[in-house]
């Protein structure tokens, strides 16, 4: 009896020490989830089709405004923002303010510096934003794998809205030296004729800022590795004073400068821009401020038209709806290419090679595309719909805690706290579709343990070459080049502004900062 009643009591004991110990079930974490398509009503809202980032004749494109409308129309565009380097757009339906030396060193595309731009005529304007313009059968043929064989596609437009003209797109730092450091920018008159200065993000950002603007930086793989050389980087972290230098520009300008691009053309050089872009999300969402992630096609040529967009969701086709749209992060990013490695060493799409992509493919709108989003709050899950893709992909903290091919349906979703995921979901949740014919990038959504709070992080002002650049092409803009004849006169007919009036503005500003402090 006293021998049983001791094997009763080490039994207990050891239950007791399982259980103390961790041998008990996992106990679910309960989550506070910030999901950016909330507000969506996925019922009566559209998804438009929108390129936010292409050039014409008017810079360094191929086509004349008149033609790059009409093609885009054909492609089922909705919204289009013509962002020409330098060269603010003031309406398809007008000629812009030329840049004389950037059409001239781009002759090969654009056929000189006077060469025609043709602007839509005011008729042609109101039918192309109306939808009732006719749609022409957009025709493109291309050589295939060298053997004389030609492979074609047409399009002609389903959609039966019109198109939305962005007012004032601009890429801005027009021409930089050693590497592009381009962004584009919106509802701004900031930029036009201005060249930029090598790493200078920060000015262009500040001034649109200022002047209501919105911004977007644009293909920055091209600044962190000027050599081209992103392929020998793929899936390896970034260097941190690139982390820095970004997440400072949008803590700087929040509302502002919106996002980045993260994949545009045929991410050749965009390919280590998610990890960066990941990187940036830990050290600015503890700091309050969600940066949104970009796709475009970034256009020099007749085939890049349809490389990458975006869909946007809004209410209606203005002006209004789609900067809330881009500023609240509404829209997923689509690219029908990915050269991308996860740091675990994951391609973004399992096999893709840059020499079998499909010629004719691109051009169908035939990518992955998410369709509604919702969160359960109750149960921490996040339920995804979507049509042509075969595996889902989620992201959090920068590492990929779930691939998943079981998507029946084109339904997907994940339990935050599931079992066998690959990593501990913290800050924030992204999720990818991949497919045969592209990916589709959703926007992030911050998670907390509920309860919990983020502790600042301390992002430090970068004082780089960029900076120190500025601050001396400053200096000599004032003491010798605002008022040299010469430089006026080139500016005038090489970068195509006026100087006098830049100068005379410089002096008003001066004087009104000056006024302001000593009042």
């Amino acid at each position: 009896m006293k021998k049983a009643i001791s094997v009763l009591l080490v039994c207990a004991m050891l239950l007791t020490m399982c259980t103390v110990y961790g041998f008990s079930e996992k106990q679910p974490i309960r989550y506070d989830i910030e999901n950016p398509y909330e507000d969506v009503d996925w019922d009566a809202w559209q998804g438009y089709k929108t390129q936010l980032h292409c050039q014409t004749t008017a810079s360094d494109g191929f086509q004349t405004i008149h033609e790059a409308i009409a093609d885009y129309y054909a492609l089922d565009y909705d919204v289009v923002a013509i962002t020409d380097h330098g060269t603010t757009n003031r309406g398809w339906d007008k000629a812009p303010q030329t840049i004389p030396l950037v059409r001239e060193i781009k002759k090969d595309r654009t056929g000189g510096a006077n060469a025609p731009i043709t602007p839509l005529t005011a008729e042609e304007y109101e039918a192309y934003t109306t939808g009732t313009a006719e749609s022409i059968t957009y025709s493109y043929t291309e050589n295939a794998d060298g053997t004389g064989e030609r492979l074609q596609t047409d399009r002609t437009r389903t959609h039966a809205n019109g198109m939305l003209d962005v007012e004032q797109g601009n890429e801005l730092n027009m021409a930089t030296p050693f590497a592009d450091c381009h962004l584009t920018g919106y509802w701004s008159d900031y930029g036009q004729g201005y060249a930029g200065v090598y790493g200078d993000y920060e000015t262009p950002c500040r001034e649109v800022n200022k002047d209501g603007g919105v911004t977007m930086l644009a293909h920055v793989g091209e600044y962190v590795y000027p050599d081209k050389d992103s392929a020998d980087h793929v899936g390896q972290p970034i260097d941190e004073y690139y982390v820095n230098k970004f997440a400072r520009i949008f803590l700087d300008n929040p509302g502002s400068t919106v996002g980045m691009g993260i994949n545009s053309a045929t991410d050749a050089h965009t390919r280590c821009d998610r990890i960066l872009y990941d990187s940036i999300l830990k050290k600015t969402i503890p700091n309050g401020v969600t940066p949104w992630g970009f796709t475009f096609s970034d256009s020099h040529d007749e085939k890049s038209l349809n490389f990458a967009y975006t869909y946007m969701y809004m209410p209606e086709l203005t002006q209004q709806a789609l900067r809330d749209c881009m500023t609240n992060g509404q829209f997923f990013s689509v690219s029908h290419f990915s050269n991308g490695y996860e740091l675990n060493g994951m391609q973004e799409m399992e096999g893709y090679r840059d020499e079998d992509w499909d010629k004719v493919a691109y051009w169908e709108d035939t990518t992955p595309r998410v369709t509604k989003v919702e969160v359960d709050d109750e149960n921490d899950v996040i339920k995804v719909w979507g049509e042509n893709f075969n595996y889902i992909t989620w992201v959090s903290d920068g590492n990929v805690v779930l691939r998943d091919y079981d998507v029946a349906d084109g339904y997907a979703e994940l339990d935050l706290n599931r079992d066998d995921l690959l990593d501990d979901i913290h800050m924030f949740v992204r999720f990818y579709l991949s497919g045969d014919n592209g990916i589709c990038y959703a926007q992030p959504m911050v998670v907390r343990a509920e309860g919990e709070t983020f502790a600042p992080v301390n992002v430090p002002k970068t004082y780089d070459l960029p900076y120190f650049l500025r601050k001396l092409v400053t200096i000599l803009d004032w003491m010798i080049f605002k008022f040299s004849p010469v430089v006026w006169a080139f500016k005038y007919f090489a970068l195509g502004y006026d100087p006098v009036k830049q100068a005379t503005d410089s002096v008003k500003d001066a004087v009104t900062t000056v006024t302001n402090a000593v009042c």
